[in-house]
């Protein structure tokens, strides 16, 4: 029902695309930019009653900033440790933080602690078992894939009936790809579940796996793809685990889609948001150099990561230095959306004359094997060395954690960002939530806070010629030229 022109309409459903063990369909309806709509779905039972399945609420997508616009971004749900949590503290958002937007940034299921948690032979860490591993290859051979697909479908359905139910009742949504809707560092072979060593067993596990994300969240297929708010803001969501190959230095994404990204960078006349799985600002595990300590401990984590006992990061990909190439290029302020590595924090650069800022924000229910505290440690972005490129890192926010016996954990949290239009340029409030947290009136607590983020609509920059993007490569063929131009802003 919009609130702009009040009714009511109904819409027959006929669920015609199938998944393991689901029977589901996409629904596109006209709406009115700016809008407000209530949905509902219904069934009729055995006796011709009318019984509510599901509600839902969202504002179609604005025209402008005038009235502001929300955006909740939250990655890694492990949804056994939530118990409730989520659900409880979206309800406790206040009314002028309810997205409009809302971004998942993967790891809404861990379908490997699915398999390490089903049935006999239990281990809490996927594959430290010799028994479950030897488990899952004795299903794959007595069973093929109905196990493993039952296994994903089950916890597909109880992630959706805990926390991200409440989430996706409210705002529109769009998802991307963690390693762990496969396997942790996925598609490389994981070290903690040696039954994954068998090729034909990880193709199975990987076609059932896709299966279900594509129904669950990707139900109209795209991974990447970019919208606007008017002629103020533009934002890129893009998927870095889909299409990456195994091995270091390999692609994340086809070609075809770096492009995209490279080109709406290159291309922006206000200012951007670019949404990914992972950070952009991160370490380099295969970096040389430094100091005794610091080789030290990058060579331990390569070995960690070269075993599958870690993670790569977007920095060990092909495809990170044209990434950062165009981002370097790029003629506006940026706000980089980020999740993935279990901690939260705000950085801020100054690169070739305009603003970028990224945010991240992780856990949702964190893992409790996979603890982490926010890395400080790159000084200079980018790590892994880009042309001439380097600007100092200002670490302006980090999230709340705690000691564990073990190493630590950070808070579970989520982020919400409030978009509105000033005068010179875009103020973007930041919110970081403790998912667990309230205060002494019972309100949700913020980990931490910044409200004058200021994104800049900076003079035009007219690319007379850009590279194409090349990841056998991994860089733009040559640079581009360049010619600036004031704008009246």
């Amino acid at each position: 029902m919009s609130h702009c022109e009040a009714g009511c309409r109904d819409f027959p459903l006929q669920l015609e695309r199938e998944a393991p063990s689901l029977r589901y369909t996409v629904l596109l309806l006209p709406v009115t930019p700016g809008c407000r709509y209530q949905a509902s779905l219904w069934a009729l039972d055995e006796q011709g009653r009318a019984i509510e399945l599901a509600d839902a609420e969202f504002r179609a997508r604005p025209r402008s900033l005038s009235d502001g616009f929300n955006v909740w971004y939250g990655s890694c749900f492990y949804g056994k440790a939530d118990k409730g949590a989520l659900a409880a503290a979206f309800d406790a958002l206040p009314q002028d933080c309810r997205p409009d937007v809302s971004f998942l940034g993967g790891d809404q299921v861990y379908l490997d602690t699915a398999v390490a948690t089903a049935g006999w032979g239990f281990a809490p860490i996927p594959g430290l078992s010799i028994v479950k591993s030897l488990r899952l290859a004795a299903l794959y051979a007595a069973e093929g894939k109905a196990e493993l697909e039952r296994i994903f479908a089950a916890e597909y359905r109880d992630n959706w009936q805990r926390g991200l139910h409440r989430v996706l009742r409210s705002g529109n949504h769009h998802f991307l790809a963690g390693d762990h809707e496969f396997w942790n560092d996925y598609p490389n072979p994981p070290g903690f579940f040696w039954g994954l060593a068998i090729a034909s067993l990880r193709q199975i596990w990987k076609s059932s796996a896709q299966a279900l994300f594509d129904a669950y969240q990707l139900p109209e297929g795209n991974a990447s793809d970019q919208f606007a708010i008017g002629n103020e803001l533009e934002f890129f969501y893009l998927d870095t685990y889909l299409q990456r190959e195994r091995g270091n230095n390999a692609r994340f994404t086809d070609d075809a889609t770096l492009e995209r990204a490279c080109t709406w960078l290159r291309g922006l006349t206000c200012p951007g948001v670019l949404v990914l799985p992972m950070p952009l600002l991160t370490n380099w595990h295969w970096r040389k150099g430094g100091c005794f300590k610091a080789r030290l401990k990058n060579a331990f984590a390569a070995w960690l990561v070269k075993l599958g006992l870690g993670d790569h990061s977007l920095a060990d990909t092909a495809q990170y230095e044209p990434l950062v190439q165009a981002l370097h290029d790029c003629p506006q302020d940026i706000l980089i959306l980020a999740g993935d590595v279990h901690y939260s924090r705000l950085t801020r650069m100054e690169l070739n004359g305009k603003q970028v800022v990224e945010v991240v924000s992780t856990p949702l229910s964190c893992l409790p094997s996979a603890g982490s505290r926010p890395d400080t440690t790159v000084k200079t972005f980018p790590d892994r060395p880009v042309a001439d490129i380097q600007a100092p890192v200002e670490y302006v926010k980090t999230g709340s954690y705690r000691k564990k016996l073990i190493g630590h954990m950070s808070d579970n949290n989520f982020t919400t960002l409030n978009f509105s239009r000033v005068e010179n340029g875009i103020n973007v409030h930041v919110r970081c939530w403790n998912v667990n947290a309230r205060n002494a009136d019972g309100q949700l607590t913020r980990d931490w806070e910044l409200a004058d983020v200021l994104l800049r609509r900076r003079s035009v920059a007219v690319t007379a010629a850009v590279a194409p993007v090349s990841a056998t490569a991994g860089k733009p063929q040559r640079e581009p030229e360049t010619l600036t131009t004031e704008a009246q802003e």
